[in-house]
């Protein structure tokens, strides 16, 4: 979904809310805008998990994906 389609699809959901349920639903909305948004730190495992990979691995896409 694109950003119209999320908000058309709020505003037809929204009509059929009771008043009271309209504002609890607004004022989410604007407690969303106060809230900091949380940033997750890049390297938590940095120095404590190690990986390789064998030159001769092979695995398909569609392999990959029904893994």
């Amino acid at each position: 979904m694109n950003r119209t389609e999320i908000e058309q699809a709020v505003l037809k959901e929204i009509h059929n809310l009771p008043l009271n349920k309209v504002e609890e639903t607004l004022n989410f909305i604007l407690s969303l805008k106060n809230k900091p948004i949380k940033k997750r730190p890049l390297g938590l495992l940095k120095g404590k998990v190690e990986y390789s990979i064998e030159e001769n691995f092979k695995i398909t896409d569609e392999e990959l994906l029904n893994s």
